[in-house]
């Protein structure tokens, strides 16, 4: 059985051409994006969070989180994707979504060079939402859906250089 990956997307991320968030529910079987942070809007947790076959976990590096286990899945990961200002504020404006274990990814996997170069962040650590999930997946033992959406970040990414002139054709990972 496999965990179900569901992209909480603030819905200003939703338009940015460079979100990774909208390529791993695209990459993965049974994945999906539902918007939040609309004005008066609030995201119902209903189907996510009451499945006691696909137990839910808020995938977030907060500090005194756990780390994410094998033994956590299969589940109903929960990945907020938008800024980390828009991010860490899921669960203060979705009280749905408040009760919700968070998890984090341990510390080990964190170290993980960074695939995803549209975008950066000064500390290393913060990682692209499809990063996150690729990692988390591993975690769970999920390694099919990681690599598939590995390939498919890295095709993403190296063409979408290439379109902005940073990299050569020849360098395209899997060609053009």
């Amino acid at each position: 059985m496999l965990s179900r990956v569901i992209v909480l997307m603030h819905h200003k991320e939703a338009i940015r051409s460079s979100n990774s968030g909208k390529l791993a529910a695209l990459a993965l079987r049974g994945a999906e994006v539902r918007l939040r942070g609309e004005r008066g809007a609030r995201l119902s947790g209903a189907g996510l969070l009451d499945d006691p076959a696909y137990p839910p976990r808020v995938l977030y590096p907060q500090e005194d989180a756990p780390p994410l286990r094998s033994e956590d899945g299969p589940c109903t990961l929960l990945v907020p994707d938008g800024n980390w200002r828009q991010a860490r504020k899921l669960m203060m404006r979705e009280p749905d979504f408040a009760a919700a274990p968070v998890r984090r990814l341990p510390s080990v996997i964190e170290a993980t060079p960074s695939i995803y170069t549209l975008r950066s962040h000064p500390n290393p650590d913060f990682i692209s939402t499809a990063e996150a999930i690729i990692l988390a997946l591993r975690v769970l033992g999920e390694a099919e859906g990681a690599a598939r959406l590995e390939h498919t970040l890295r095709m993403f990414v190296d063409r979408t250089l290439w379109a902005r002139g940073r990299i050569a054709r020849e360098r395209i990972y899997g060609g053009l």
